[in-house]
């Protein structure tokens, strides 16, 4: 977005906002979300990319309760890569959606913030590097909740059809059921490329998917740890281009565990299974046999602040390859 389209956008939403003040005695608020994260890949295995991604995003909204349960909001992420020169530039993203939310629903459509609604989706399903690339979800967000039973499904329209871009979206499911120590977890995705409006190019479509569902335990209550689960359970994917070739389908089985004790943790997953060729998800899996492992410290930690560092080793198929990454989130809010 250029710098006048930017300030048009600012002064839009100033000028709303300022009117409905105006006029109405309901609650304004602002939100201030800030990530700042060093993300370091040594990556050598096919498939993956080595990259450093270090940078900042601020992601500043103000929000209009239009009623008890309904809200606006408006607002922009700001993001920065350190180092920046004419292929580093920096990337400026509308946040603007209605939310209604109730003890058990939540509604969301625009350009919805992505973090908290999707961080807890395995990497399998959606990389991690969205957080850093594609801070928004552009599409609807449903979410319900009750009783330790939550699901939610949304869709993220990532590409509008043109003459020289296809028309792409990603639909997505969520949920999960706790009851005492035992849930049951499930996620999936469907990425589908569909074709651009140009009709002189051979062009294909293509639809790519991953539906996981795990059984796991939750012992933090019963033992010394501060936090004790994990879980396993079956994964599958499919993968086709129409008209190139058939559906091609990649079952497999996945275990995950995750320990934490003051303000250190451990998490480990395997997968074993055939590849999965899924675009928006983490490129590791894209074999047969992967195990990634987790130690973590997170030094601060509040209701408003978090820093945490993780240093990760990935081992798959004759590869041994390493990450390390340091996170920090803070988040402000104010209601006037």
């Amino acid at each position: 977005m250029k710098a006048s389209s930017f300030q048009k956008l600012t002064l839009i939403l100033f000028s709303v906002f300022l009117g409905i003040h105006t006029v109405s005695a309901q609650n304004i608020g602002l939100k201030v979300d800030f990530l700042g994260y060093a993300d370091n890949r040594e990556y050598k295995a096919p498939y993956t990319q080595a990259k450093t991604f270090f940078g900042a995003t601020i992601s500043p909204k103000l929000y209009f309760q239009l009623e008890e349960n309904h809200r606006l909001y408006g607002g922009v992420h700001f993001n920065q890569e350190f180092g920046i020169n004419k292929e580093n530039k920096s990337r400026i993203n509308p946040i603007a959606y209605y939310n209604y939310k109730t003890e058990h629903i939540d509604f969301a459509l625009g350009f919805i913030p992505r973090y908290e609604r999707t961080k807890d989706i395995h990497r399998m399903v959606l990389a991690d590097t969205f957080q850093y690339d594609r801070p928004n979800l552009e599409g609807m967000y449903f979410q319900y909740k009750k009783n330790g039973f939550q699901q939610a499904v949304f869709i993220d329209w990532t590409s509008k059809q043109g003459y020289s871009h296809r028309e792409q979206f990603i639909a997505g499911i969520s949920g999960k059921y706790q009851t005492g120590i035992f849930y049951v977890q499930n996620e999936g995705i469907l990425y589908h490329n569909a074709l651009t409006s140009n009709d002189s190019i051979d062009e294909h479509i293509q639809d790519n998917a991953v539906v996981m569902l795990r059984l796991g335990l939750d012992l933090s209550d019963k033992t010394l740890l501060d936090s004790l689960t994990l879980d396993a359970g079956a994964t599958y994917g499919f993968d086709r281009v129409r008209s190139v070739y058939d559906m091609q389908k990649s079952p497999g089985f996945i275990a995950n565990l995750y320990l934490g004790y003051k303000r250190f943790f451990l998490a480990n997953s395997l997968y074993l299974g055939k590849a999965v060729n899924l675009p928006q998800g983490d490129p590791f899996y894209h074999r047969d046999t992967y195990n990634r492992l987790d130690l973590g410290w997170i030094p601060f930690q509040t209701d408003r602040i978090e820093g945490k560092f993780s240093a990760s080793f990935h081992i798959s198929d004759g590869f041994f390859d390493n990450q390390q990454q340091f996170t920090l989130r803070y988040r402000f809010g104010k209601d006037w």
